[in-house]
């Protein structure tokens, strides 16, 4: 029993916490959002303050009602006595005037009465004198006889009705003496009622002011709250909403972070699809400058962090360059690779790879050969292209020209300065197309094809030197061979 008592009071316990548990009042209005936190006393403190005025207003109500009650039975004694009373003055009045009216008929058959006895005795006084008998004296003694005992039962008849309406006149007077005092009393009463009406009356106000705050306050709480009920409705709408909206951006989320997923490994075979790229074309243009001849460290130096391979055809090698799967690792590998393309790309697209002349053949190549006027053996420091005579000489580099003019057993010569220490030499020309100093790009015509200085027949003989060292002209045109 004694756990059963304590299970119904923890139970008891936690409904009223749970009945008054701390909340949040969430009010919207112009696109602001308050809130307002409701503690459980004070949720118990509107509670009791709610009853209080309930019990109150109850109580007021039922004592108004019960002296309204008896003010009504009162009011209901008061005019049932005033009715009795009126009536019992007609009563009185009527009694009144029958009064008057016996005695007005009293008073005239005295009249009559008196002026019949002095006549009676005018008759007896002249019967005296006269002495003489009247003709019909016994009739009229026997007359007067009749109207005697006829007028002592009307004496009798009226003495009985004014001694029935003397007692009657007296129960009426005591019946009135006793209204009189009950009228009193009434009266004492009513003013008693008054009295208290009065006081109930200034209650009923004081009541009724109250009553009126109560409705007033009442009704703003009432609009308070369905204001609030509205906010709430609004702002359930709102989240209901909201949720939908989370859920639906949810679902967005999950599908970008799917797509994001998928465009990042896509992004990531990109990078690692244009990393190969760059590294086969570097592969490709270090095959190009190796092919020229020319010293790939001093031309186009590798950064400090890269080493080269030992061995072998030449290939670059750096741990930056190798695959890597994250995309830091990714980016940072195709940065040093596309740094490396660009740098031997603009190399590439500086040197002389393409020959001075667009249609002719190769009539002298670069090295030991036998000189075409004596018949021995002498180093060709260049190559000679033949020719239509007087076609175009282009420059196979830009550069800026150093020298033009006549120049020996050259014959009209053009000298043209190219980036990285390289100069080419064009000899034999008909005639110049250029000026020292002048910039020129790949492929401008600088000259004519011609016959000048020691030459057997129309052609240009075309050098290359680096950092004034002969070149093999040969090896540049042939290092582009196979390569886009």
């Amino acid at each position: 029993m004694v756990e059963l008592g304590n299970m119904k009071r923890t139970r008891i316990s936690e409904v009223l916490k749970h009945a008054f548990r701390d909340r949040e009042i969430i009010i919207r209005s112009n696109g602001k959002i308050s809130y307002f936190s409701l503690k459980s006393w004070v949720l118990v403190l509107l509670l009791s303050s709610a009853l209080v005025t309930s019990t109150w207003v109850g109580y007021s109500s039922v004592d108004y009602l019960r002296l309204a009650s008896q003010v009504s039975d009162k009011n209901e004694a008061i005019w049932n006595a005033q009715n009795s009373y009126s009536q019992l003055l007609d009563q009185v009045s009527d009694y009144r005037l029958s009064i008057v009216r016996i005695t007005k008929d009293l008073k005239e058959t005295q009249s009559t009465l008196l002026s019949h006895f002095k006549k009676e005795e005018g008759v007896a006084g002249s019967a005296d004198r006269t002495t003489k008998p009247p003709k019909n004296e016994k009739v009229f003694s026997d007359k007067n006889d009749k109207e005697r005992e006829a007028l002592g039962k009307q004496f009798q008849l009226i003495g009985q009705e004014l001694r029935r309406m003397t007692g009657k006149n007296n129960a009426l007077e005591s019946h009135i003496g006793n209204l009189r005092g009950n009228l009193e009393t009434i009266e004492a009463e009513k003013a008693e009622i008054v009295a208290e009406r009065a006081a109930m009356g200034d209650q009923l106000w004081v009541l009724n002011n109250n009553l009126q705050s109560s409705h007033i306050k009442a009704e703003q709480l009432n609009e308070k709250v369905s204001a609030l009920n509205a906010n709430l409705r609004a702002i359930l709408v709102e989240k209901g909403q909201i949720e939908n909206q989370n859920a639906s951006l949810r679902s967005k989320v999950g599908k970008l972070e799917s797509t994001m997923e998928e465009d990042e490994l896509q992004h990531q075979t990109q990078l690692r699809n244009i990393s190969d790229r760059a590294l086969k074309n570097i592969h490709r243009l270090e095959a190009v400058l190796n092919r020229t001849g020319l010293n790939l460290k001093d031309i186009a130096p590798l950064p400090k962090s890269m080493i080269m391979g030992v061995g072998g055809p030449f290939i670059p090698y750096h741990p930056d360059m190798k695959h890597s799967d994250g995309k830091v690792m990714l980016e940072a590998d195709l940065e040093v690779r596309l740094r490396r393309f660009e740098k031997l790309r603009d190399i590439v697209g500086v040197l002389p790879l393409i020959p001075p002349v667009r249609k002719g053949y190769v009539s002298s190549h670069y090295g030991r050969r036998k000189d075409p006027f004596n018949g021995r053996w002498a180093m060709h420091r260049g190559i000679d292209f033949v020719a239509p005579y007087k076609s175009k000489i282009e420059a196979t580099a830009p550069g800026i020209v150093t020298y033009v003019g006549r120049r020996g057993r050259y014959g009209r010569t053009v000298d043209i300065k190219h980036q990285n220490g390289i100069t080419t030499r064009f000899a034999h020309l008909y005639r110049y197309r250029v000026k020292v100093g002048q910039k020129v790009a790949m492929g401008d015509t600088i000259a004519l094809l011609g016959n000048s200085g020691r030459s057997s027949g129309p052609h240009v003989h075309y050098e290359i030197k680096y950092h004034g060292k002969f070149m093999n002209p040969r090896k540049f045109l042939r290092a582009t061979k196979n390569v886009q």
